[in-house]
């Protein structure tokens, strides 16, 4: 497990990070074909915690899980709509609207998760339970509602399901066959470093595919803002729009269903349409990535908060109680 420490200080990397792609000549570039590698890598290390739960307790998808998808990919995208059509937004930036919503979760959900304190496995089965239903979500809002003309690239979803998810899951099982009997002390090692080497992979990942993004900053810096903007407010709409509907679940269960309804698989979504808004796709996929990136630190520092308040009344609450139950000195 992580120190708070070392939460704090990958939070720091992970905004300056992004910062540095988009302003130092050259690192995008260098990092852009290790991207992908990093990502699939990324996956694999952040499930090496979970080898010693469960095989139910990790894939098991009990209604809450059901309750978070099924509000992240039906009920969000028809609230966001509606708000589009009452603004009499313009179509282009609606897809992009539903496009984002409809997504999955972020493959680096459960790694956010286990940063920030929140339910990891939660995370988890969020995340592979609305990929392999954001298809249903985009056919229901994309050719059902809207009527658009868009082909879904089932190959490419396939392909990448497959190696992103599956391979994944399947070397997971491999490992936990075997973690059990190995020495606690060896299992313990290998998680620590594993959770290290996560967020090294994911800044690379994060660097390595801002390329197209990078150039539309310095050359069309009036779409990028836009775009930015777009994305930003749509994404802290969801995670904030959660938080409070979840809220009754407690802190942590909301906090995780804002995670993985905030951070979305943008890059996924396109996959799945690849006719849509072309030739801005793999920029606006890149800018995605800033507030993906950026909300870890002010989700830490939330959260922090918070918990140094309520640390605050309950050490106040017992002090209290002492004093009233105190015998009195004769």
């Amino acid at each position: 497990m992580l120190s708070q420490t070392e939460r704090t200080v990958a939070c720091w990397a992970l905004a300056g990070a992004i910062l540095m792609g988009y302003f130092v000549p050259g690192l995008t570039e260098t990092m852009a074909p290790y991207a992908f590698p990093a990502l699939f890598v990324m996956i694999n290390l952040s499930l090496i915690p979970m080898a010693r739960m469960d095989v139910a307790e990790v894939f098991s998808l009990d209604w809450d899980v059901w309750k978070t998808v099924l509000w992240q990919l039906f009920v969000l995208p028809g609230i966001i709509l509606a708000c589009a059509i009452l603004l009499k937004l313009n179509s282009s930036i609606t897809a992009l609207l539903i496009i984002t919503a409809s997504a999955g979760s972020l493959f680096a959900s459960p790694t956010f998760a286990e940063l920030l304190k929140l339910n990891k496995q939660r995370a988890l089965q969020c995340m592979i339970l609305s990929t392999f239903m954001m298809p249903i979500s985009y056919f229901i809002f994309f050719t059902v509602i809207l009527h658009a003309d868009v082909k879904m690239d089932a190959t490419s979803f396939l392909h990448r399901c497959t190696t992103f998810l599956v391979l994944p899951v399947g070397l997971l099982l491999v490992y936990m066959a075997f973690a059990r009997s190995l020495p606690q002390k060896l299992v313990d090692a290998f998680e620590g470093v594993s959770r290290r080497l996560t967020i090294i992979t994911l800044i690379v990942f994060g660097i390595g595919i801002l390329g197209p993004a990078k150039e539309l900053l310095w050359t069309d810096t009036w779409h990028f803002s836009i775009y930015l903007v777009v994305v930003s407010l749509i994404g802290a709409g969801m995670a904030f729009l959660t938080a409070i509907v979840m809220f009754k679940d407690g802190i942590q269960d909301a906090l995780t269903a804002s995670i993985v309804s905030g951070f979305r698989n943008v890059g996924l979504g396109f996959a799945l349409l690849p006719n849509a808004l072309e030739g801005q796709t793999a920029a606006y996929v890149g800018i995605s990535q800033v507030p993906i990136f950026l909300a870890p630190l002010v989700v830490n520092y939330l959260v922090r908060g918070r918990r140094d308040t309520a640390n605050v009344w309950t050490n106040a609450s017992v002090t209290q109680d002492e004093t009233q139950w105190r015998p009195a000195r004769t």
